[in-house]
Formats: C-alpha cells, sequence, structure tokens
C-alpha cells in the first residue's frame, strides 16, 4: 500500500493525494494553492512516475481540493471521476470562474481552457452519500456526509489490500444550511484526516452568530455601512441564514442586505439540490419557498446598482466574494468602505497569510493613523472598524480527535494545516492514543504494509423484487409495498432503492439518468419520506400516512402562485403575494384604482379553484405615479409633487407657466383612476387647502394669531377630543388657521364649533384632512393590551381609507372585538380590522 502527498501536507492549499491499492491508482482530490508566492501546482510528476492515474475522487469543491482537475483529467482523460451531484454542480461554477479571474489578470497565462474544463465534466460519475459503488473490481467507494459544506464528503476506499478513510475537509457541529459530519463506525486500516485547527478548540457557534448581530446593530444605530467578504461557497450562504433569521425574529432591523458576485452562482446550485442542505431548508426548496432572497436581502444585478449602494445615506450591508478579498466584487467594495469612518469590514473565515483580508486583520494591531491598506494597487487609508467572527467550517481540535477515535485506524495521517499547528497536534496526539502517527509534507511518500487488514462491516440487502420494468408513478406503489413489507421502516439511500427493484437486474438497467428519475418520482410521491437530519435517505410511510397522503389535498404554495399568475396575466400586476396562514393572495398594482372592472370575475375564477381568497393591495404607488408625472411633464420645471389619498389626487406645482394640462390631466385619469391637477407659477401661491375651508362671515376684526390660539386653547378645554396642532397657512385670499385632529373625522365633529371660532376670532379656519398615523397606531396597541389581545405584528394603517388593520395571535369572540371596534371608532375615527 503506497500513498503520496502530492500537496495540502504540512500546508492549507493543493490538497492531492495519490493512493495506490490493490495495484490501482487513485487520487483523492487534486487542488489549487491561491498564494500569488507559490507554485500552484501540486507534485504531479509523481504521478507519472508512478504510472499515471486510473480514478479521481473529489471530497468537495473548494478550489484547494479542485482548482487543477481539468489538468490532470486531460493529462489522464480515461481517468473516471467521482464525485456526488451537488460537487459536480459546484465544481462547474468554480472552475468556470476560477478560469474567467486567470484570464482578466493581465500577464497571468490561465492553467487550463474552456475546453478542458467541459471534457472534465464530461467524466464525472455522481454518486450520493452512503452508496457503495465499486468502481474496480474488489474496490468499492463510498462517500459520507462530512459537513463543512455543502456536497463535502469523506472519502472510504475498502479493497482486499486495506480500507482507506479520508476525511477530506469536515465539520461535527450543524451549521444554518447543512448538517454537520454524519460518519458510521468504519473500521479503516489508514486514516488522513485534516488539522487546519488542531491547534484550537471553537467559541460557541451561537455566540459567535450573536457577536455578528450585535454588530450589525452597531453599524445600523450608526446609520454605516459594512461589507462582509465571504467565501461564495459555504460561508456566504451561513451569514445570508443569520441575518435572515435575525430581521425575522426582530433581532435587528429591517436593514437592505446586498449579495454580490459569485454567491449569487452558488445559491442556484443549492437550490438545485435540496437533499444535501439542512432539513428546514431542503423542505423549503422542495415546497418552491425562495431559501436566501426576500423583500431585503437582494442580489446584485448590475455593475450600475453595485456602484450606487453606499452612495445611500441608508445603513446597508453587503455580502460578497471573495472571502479574502483577494478578488471578486468584495475588492471593489473594500476600496470603497475602508476609509469610511461609519464603515465596517466584518471577516468571518480563514485568510491566507498573503490575502488582504490577512493584511486588514493586522491593522488592528497598529494605531488607527498608521492603517492603510493596499487593495487593486492603491494604497487606501483604513478608517473603518473591522471585526472578526469565527464562523468556521472546519472541525476544531475536539472534533478531530473524536472522529479519530471512533474510526481508531493503525495509521493516522494529518494533513491540511500549517506546519507548526500539525507539529504541535500530533505530538498532543501521540500522547493521548496508541497509533503510528505521520505528519507528512507535500512530496513525500509512504508505503504502508498491512498485514491483516481490519474487517469491514457489511451493509445487507437481501430481500429484492427482481423486477425488469422501469419504476413510474404507476407502480412506484409496489416498490412502497415491498419495502415497508420487508425493512419496515429502515433507510435506504435512492441507488439501494433501485437495487431492491431491479436485484438481478441492477447492473443492467441502473444509470445516472434513472437514479435521478426515481429521486425526482421519490419526492414527488406520497410512499416514501426523507430522513429528518439526511434528506438523501428515504423510509417507506406508513400505510396510514400514504392513505392520508391520497386524499385530495390543497394545492402548494408554488401552484397556488403559478395559478394566480395564469389568471391574471393580462391586467398588468406588479407583484402576487401569498398570505400562507390566512390563505390569501393579494395582488399590486401600481394603480389599483386603474385596473379593469372585469378582474372581478377572474377573482371569483380563482377563489372557486383554489379556495383561496383574493384581495388587491388598494395602496398607488407613488414613485410610478411620480415617475408618469414627469413623463408627461419632461420639458417643464417641476417645484412639487403632492399625493392626498383622501382627495384621490396629485397637485404638481410648477415654477413656470403652463396652459395645456387638460389633455395630460385625462390621461394621466386614464392609466392611474387619479386626478391630477397641474398648478403653474401664477397660482403656485395658492397651496392646496387640505379640508374644508369655513369663512368667517362676521365683521369682527381678525385678532393676533397668539391671542387667537388661546381662544382655541380655551374653547378645546373641556371637549373630549382637541386639536393637537394649529398652523398659520396662507392661500390666495391670505392667511387662515389649520386645526389638525387625531383623524378629520374627529376634526368634523367640531364643525360648528370652529365656524364659532372663526366668528370669535375674525380667523377662516380649515379642518385637516391628514390623519396622525402614529396615535392611531399608539391608541390601537394601547387598546390591544388593554384588552389582553396578543398582536403577530404592529398593526397597519391605510391613509387613504383610514383603516387599521390588526395580525392578531388567536382568535377573539365576536362580542370583544365590537366592542374594541366601537371604541377604537369613537377615539380616533378610523375602521378597525381584524386579520
Amino acid at each position: 500500500m503506497k500513498i503520496s502527498f502530492l500537496g495540502g501536507a504540512y500546508e492549507v492549499g493543493a490538497s492531492c493525494i495519490l493512493v495506490n491499492i490493490d495495484g490501482k491508482n487513485i487520487l483523492m482530490d487534486s487542488g489549487i494553492r491561491q498564494s500569488m508566492s507559490k507554485d500552484p501546482m501540486p507534485d504531479f510528476r509523481t504521478i507519472q512516475e508512478n504510472g499515471g492515474v486510473d480514478a479521481i475522487v473529489i471530497s468537495h469543491a473548494h478550489l484547494d481540493h479542485i482548482g487543477t482537475l481539468p489538468i490532470i483529467s486531460k493529462e489522464y482523460p480515461n481517468a473516471r471521476i467521482y464525485m456526488n451531484n451537488m460537487t459536480k454542480d459546484l465544481v462547474r461554477v468554480l472552475l468556470y470562474d476560477s478560469l474567467k479571474i486567470m484570464n482578466n489578470r493581465e500577464a497571468e497565462i490561465p492553467l487550463y481552457a474552456d475546453i478542458d474544463v467541459e471534457n472534465m465534466l464530461n467524466r464525472i460519475f455522481t454518486i450520493n452519500y452512503q452508496v457503495e459503488f465499486e468502481i474496480f473490481d474488489d474496490i468499492r467507494l463510498t462517500f459520507y456526509n462530512a459537513g463543512h459544506i455543502a456536497g463535502a464528503s469523506c472519502i472510504y476506499l475498502k479493497g482486499k489490500e486495506c480500507a482507506v478513510f479520508y476525511s477530506g475537509d469536515f465539520s461535527v457541529f450543524s451549521q444554518k444550511s447543512i448538517e454537520g459530519a454524519k460518519i458510521p463506525r468504519l473500521r479503516p486500516d489508514i486514516g488522513i484526516f485534516e488539522a487546519t485547527y488542531g491547534d484550537k478548540l471553537h467559541s460557541n457557534r451561537e455566540i459567535e452568530e450573536e457577536r455578528l448581530i450585535d454588530i450589525v446593530n452597531r453599524c445600523i444605530s450608526e446609520n454605516g455601512h459594512m461589507l462582509i467578504p465571504a467565501f461564495a461557497l459555504g460561508r456566504a450562504q451561513e451569514v445570508i441564514l443569520i441575518l435572515k433569521k435575525a430581521m425575522n425574529t426582530k433581532k435587528i432591523k429591517k436593514v437592505n442586505i446586498y449579495v454580490d458576485g459569485m454567491i449569487k452562482d452558488i445559491n442556484r446550485m443549492y437550490k438545485r439540490n435540496p437533499l444535501y442542505l439542512k432539513n428546514v431548508i431542503g423542505k423549503k426548496i422542495l415546497r418552491g419557498i425562495e431559501p436566501f432572497y426576500d423583500d431585503n436581502i437582494k442580489p446584485i444585478q448590475n455593475k450600475e446598482q453595485r456602484e450606487s449602494i453606499f452612495k445611500s445615506k441608508e445603513s446597508c450591508i453587503v455580502i460578497s466574494s471573495s472571502g479574502m478579498l483577494t478578488g471578486g466584487p468584495s475588492q471593489y467594495y473594500a476600496e470603497k468602505l475602508a476609509s469610511k469612518d461609519n464603515g465596517y469590514i466584518v471577516i468571518t473565515g480563514y485568510q491566507d497569510e498573503e490575502a488582504p483580508g490577512r493584511k486588514l486583520l493586522n491593522l488592528l494591531k497598529k494605531s488607527p493613523e498608521d492603517r492603510t491598506l493596499e487593495i487593486n494597487n492603491k494604497i487606501i487609508p483604513v478608517k473603518c472598524k473591522i471585526e472578526r467572527v469565527g464562523l468556521s467550517a472546519h472541525a476544531d481540535k475536539g472534533e478531530i480527535k473524536a472522529v479519530i477515535s471512533r474510526l481508531m485506524p493503525k495509521n493516522i495521517f494529518l494533513v491540511h494545516g500549517d506546519s507548526n499547528i500539525i507539529s504541535e497536534f500530533s505530538n498532543e496526539l501521540n500522547k493521548e492514543i496508541q497509533r503510528r502517527i505521520y505528519t507528512p509534507k507535500s512530496g513525500e511518500s509512504f508505503d504502508i504494509n498491512i498485514k491483516n487488514p481490519r474487517k469491514q462491516f457489511k451493509k445487507n440487502i437481501n430481500a429484492v423484487m427482481d423486477n425488469n420494468e422501469i419504476i413510474t408513478s404507476e407502480n412506484i406503489n409496489l416498490l412502497w409495498m415491498f419495502v415497508r413489507e420487508n425493512y419496515n421502516e429502515r433507510l435506504f439511500t435512492v441507488e439501494e432503492l433501485m437495487y431492491i427493484w431491479y436485484g438481478k437486474y441492477y447492473k443492467e438497467l441502473c444509470s445516472e439518468d434513472i437514479i435521478k428519475d426515481l429521486q425526482e418520482l421519490i419526492i414527488a410521491t406520497p410512499y416514501f419520506d426523507n430522513d429528518i437530519r439526511r434528506l438523501f435517505l428515504f423510509k417507506a410511510c406508513s400505510r396510514e400516512d400514504v392513505e392520508e397522503a391520497l386524499k385530495p389535498s390543497e394545492l402548494k404554495q408554488n401552484e397556488v402562485n403559478e395559478l394566480a399568475i395564469e389568471y391574471f396575466k393580462e391586467y398588468n400586476f406588479k407583484k402576487i403575494g401569498l398570505i400562507l396562514g390566512e390563505k390569501k393572495i393579494v395582488l399590486n398594482f401600481d394603480f389599483p384604482k386603474a385596473v379593469s372592472d372585469s378582474i372581478k370575475n377572474k377573482i371569483h375564477e380563482l377563489e372557486e379553484h383554489t379556495k383561496w381568497k383574493v384581495e388587491i393591495n388598494e395602496q398607488t404607488n407613488k414613485n410610478a405615479a411620480e415617475i408618469l408625472i414627469r413623463q408627461f411633464l419632461e420639458n417643464t420645471s417641476i417645484k412639487k409633487i403632492s399625493f392626498f389619498p383622501v382627495e384621490n389626487e396629485f397637485v404638481v406645482q410648477l415654477n413656470e407657466t403652463y396652459s395645456n394640462g387638460k389633455h395630460i390631466c385625462d390621461e394621466f385619469k386614464k392609466i392611474t383612476g387619479i386626478n391630477l391637477k397641474i398648478l403653474d407659477v401664477n397660482n403656485n401661491n395658492n397651496n392646496i387647502i387640505k379640508g374644508e375651508f369655513i369663512i368667517n362671515t362676521s365683521n369682527a376684526q381678525v385678532i393676533e394669531q397668539n391671542k387667537a390660539f388661546s381662544i382655541i386653547d380655551e374653547e378645546f378645554k373641556y371637549e373630549e377630543f382637541r386639536p393637537y396642532k394649529k398652523s398659520i397657512k396662507t392661500n390666495g385670499n391670505g392667511k387662515f388657521i389649520e386645526l389638525a385632529f387625531i383623524s378629520p373625522v374627529i376634526g368634523n365633529r367640531y364643525k360648528e364649533k370652529v365656524k364659532e371660532l372663526a366668528m370669535k376670532t375674525g380667523w377662516n379656519f380649515v379642518i385637516g384632512k391628514s390623519a396622525n398615523q402614529n396615535e392611531i397606531i399608539n391608541f390601537a396597541i394601547r387598546l390591544c393590551n388593554r384588552k389582553n389581545i396578543l398582536l403577530k405584528k404592529n398593526p397597519s394603517f391605510n391613509a387613504s381609507s383610514l383603516q387599521v388593520i390588526l395580525k392578531i395571535s388567536e382568535e377573539i369572540d365576536d362580542k370583544l372585538f365590537e366592542d374594541i371596534k366601537n371604541e377604537f371608532e369613537h377615539n380616533t375615527g378610523c375602521v378597525l380590522i381584524i386579520k
């Protein structure tokens, strides 16, 4: 048994291990060194000296494990490449992106070409987790979930000569997007283990996540901008999900979070492979729910959007690759942010010694005035705050020891770690376990004589169906009945279920496409269910569960959404929203008042079809209306545009004369359903009176305004409701007093009293038509607290209809609601609606 370490030993980078087992040369990983000062390639000459490569096995898709895969595959095109489906999708994204970066660098000759990547991808054969696959006679390969990132695998090779376990990069603890490593009690003779953090015990993950949330809150409170450089694969998805959950649980305020760089492509690959993700994320994707983006978390679409982000005065967060600031948009953001006093750069992962990210962290040791950073060949003074949060996806010292103790191979090799860490950890390990411990360096080879290979456990699947028909939705129930009868709730991979069906025909009929088709079929039917922590494993459901599932069921969220799009596509809606708890479809239009009445028939039809309630959001998109107004008046100088929802009217004040507005107003009303009034410079001073004008009809002299205010206060001193604001306004007829009440409905109750005030003071009056939104909402909250009603979220207010909408956690009886509604309407003049 010979093992050659071609890279990634006594170092981090260019992981590449050649194993000769039973006369076959099997290469495990083929990575690259990303440091500009080191040779990027593994020691491929050793491969040539040892007779080439018969097969290649890949642990996961990080570049330090796959970066030279197109090169070695081109050299040995007959060597089949083994990895799982998730890793294959990620490899495609990572390698094409790496090639693009190499092509864009001046004076750098790319290590491979497009065609090399394409040919390499065609040589890949995918094997899912926990499927034992014979890659050569008597040599079997199995992948086990390694944690670390989506698709990461521990590699287990079993031959006549010995059994080899290679951990790749692994992590025992669960993350937000993936489960931790799941490694059974294997019996390897040789174990190769990563030791990246063999000198550390990680801090508590939840504490580090809380630290990140605290830093974000601090940034928001300072109205600052934040950059979180993150590895596109793994770390970025974790950061997105941490912040998304924090916003949903109100640990941080709603803030715009922008996602940029290769992260967007990786997110797409995650969504294509839900079975490799954590249960809660994978099940969401299977139900058609977007796992990463929402109204606050948005992908950057273009260069213009990227350049505008930090120009905004509002606080925002950018999550961008690369994680070490060695390339990608994160370099651009760091350059713009570093010199800002209210800027934050938060490092969340491993930083190479020469990476700009490492140099940034080293600035923490310097005084503020001496802090500079070279990025994109520019020297930038660093005034921003620099923070580090430990979100490592590698095993720490305790976890590495735990996995070694579980497997206990006689021969242990420690790789993938800095030299001093490997040396220190090996000495510590040597004192604790009685095994042969090796600390190889890149370029070294070892001949290991395994005299008595350990006996291997064998997974027995004795009962098979020997069926040579293709599995379809019509006959999959036969597979379910057979598995349920013979294996009860035992967990199987898709491949194992296929073997149970085909039996002796398995090798003849099995293919990648058929495996993929069966996986989709199993997910879509009610006969099998995923394991709660390993979505790639399935068990046969109970007869009761199947019968329940086969009953007519309600439409899924994505099905309702697709139906709504189909029903209303002719109405030019802006967005369709679904409120799941209420089974409600909300149609959003820029101009709801202009929607054709024919939509009512469509709404009725869809409600009948889906049993979901359909409503139109009555809010006008003011931004869209203003854009339309400016298009109509594109060559005209506009002073101000105002919207009065109660009057259903936009008013435009101009800085010049204008005489041809009727046609524009008519066209605007036709498009939007809203009135438009245009005031040119000649009547610009005629401020719009938002309320009924009450004119003084007496001959009383107009008294001084402060005295008038005192009289108003005295008159309302003993009234139940009083104006909360008194203002002096001016129109073409002179000055007048506007009285603002909590709502115009309350104000109109005092119309006669206001007429008397006009007689007493000599002033003209207006009862304001605006409502005091904050006070109305606060009153609603106080009323609910007093009546012991628990709200799901703060009330919302519709100014045009004077409606306040409450979302409550539990139902209340009709009598209590009627009492609350009446009290609220009496005190605010607004209508209360409970949903």
